[in-house]
């Protein structure tokens, strides 16, 4: 992270009102404000991840596995009774993406539902949407697969369980 000295100056400022404000991680914003202060290279790395950026095709590719399992989920509605056997129920559940490996697709979900309004029906769960394992290559696979499928908003059983296999 590429700052100028009155930058860190300005952030090292943040981080004393921080840990003067909020006691119980006072401990924290000081460390943070002596890396910013001496300019400890490696450990402003840190900092990076807590300003991440998340390209606009990024963003859209999220947008489209939401869709994908709002789609999925609808599609289930509409079986009957014994289709919706064949369908195993849980993999209908969004379940985001993991914290330490995918945190900003994470941030990103978070931010859809709870700031936005988005996709008020998927279920945040315990986790709040931390899969708690990598994501990401399986959902471009279920994509790919959704995709391929002529009705992505009727979808069989059958169906449903070829994108979940994806």
């Amino acid at each position: 992270m590429e700052m100028t000295n009155a930058q860190r100056l300005i952030l090292s400022n943040q981080y004393y009102l921080m840990s003067q404000m909020d006691p119980d991680n006072a401990k924290k914003y000081q460390r943070l404000q002596t890396i910013v202060e001496r300019g400890y290279e490696l450990q402003m790395i840190e900092l990076n991840k807590d300003f991440g950026c998340i390209t606009d095709a990024e963003c859209r590719e999220i947008i489209e596995f939401m869709e994908m399992y709002h789609a999925m989920q609808e599609s289930n509605r509409m079986l009957s009774e014994s289709e919706r056997k064949e369908v195993d129920q849980r993999r209908l559940t969004f379940l985001g993406f993991d914290i330490a490996s995918e945190a900003q697709q994470v941030n990103y979900v978070r931010f859809l539902i709870e700031s936005e309004g988005l996709y008020p029906q998927f279920d945040k769960g315990e986790h709040h949407f931390n899969s708690q394992m990598p994501m990401l290559d399986k959902y471009r696979r279920m994509l790919t697969a959704w995709k391929n499928c002529p009705r992505q908003y009727h979808l069989c059983a059958t169906e449903l369980s070829q994108i979940f296999n994806a």
